[in-house]
């Protein structure tokens, strides 16, 4: 029968402030837009221990990662989803459906000044997602093969130490498919 061979769509996420905490990384300036601190207050208004805004220095690959071992991995058992924004994103109400679509990775659409950022159905970029806890700690499983923890985020670099084309957030979805998470993208934010 027709009906037994439809594929059946993952639930929507019920948004929690008090089980989703939110990471944004605010280097260089320790600053965020109106907007961003907008859009936080208007969803964490009583949950601000959830909103972390964290002012690391380093390349975007080893703070995201050192991001997730500090604040995802060892955060209480009862956070479910992870919220990461960047500084100069400007989340408004078109960006409140990364919060709630169905998806263990969400994304939420921005310009980011290349044409083809988005043009793969499992493209994500972390200036604006949801990730769950899930995911994290499947992915922090992983090893090498010297036996040692893949990192989370990566800038693929070739021989010369040259960055290969690809995003530390390309690497990350990599992984993370590869491990049989779905990559989904909703909503629509501003980037300053």
């Amino acid at each position: 029968m027709l009906s037994d061979l439809r594929i059946k769509q993952p639930e929507p996420v019920v948004f929690d402030p008090g089980k989703t905490r939110v990471i944004v990384l605010t280097w260089p300036d320790n600053a965020l837009t109106a907007h961003a601190t907008q859009w936080l207050w208007r969803h964490w208004k009583g949950h601000s221990t959830n909103v972390i805004c964290w002012c690391q220095k380093g390349f975007y690959d080893v703070v995201r990662c050192a991001a997730v071992d500090q604040f995802c991995l060892k955060a209480p058992k009862h956070i479910e989803q992870f919220v990461f924004m960047d500084r100069d994103m400007w989340p408004e109400p078109a960006s409140d459906p990364v919060l709630t679509a169905p998806g263990d990775i969400v994304g939420c659409f921005y310009e980011t000044g290349n044409p083809k950022a988005w043009a793969s159905p499992t493209v994500i970029h972390l200036g604006l997602a949801r990730v769950s806890r899930v995911v994290l700690e499947t992915l922090a499983e992983e090893r090498d093969e010297q036996n040692r923890p893949k990192p989370m985020f990566f800038f693929p670099r070739d021989v010369t130490n040259t960055k290969l084309g690809m995003c530390e957030c390309a690497y990350f979805a990599q992984r993370a498919i590869a491990a049989g998470f779905l990559i989904t993208r909703s909503g629509w934010c501003g980037h300053k």
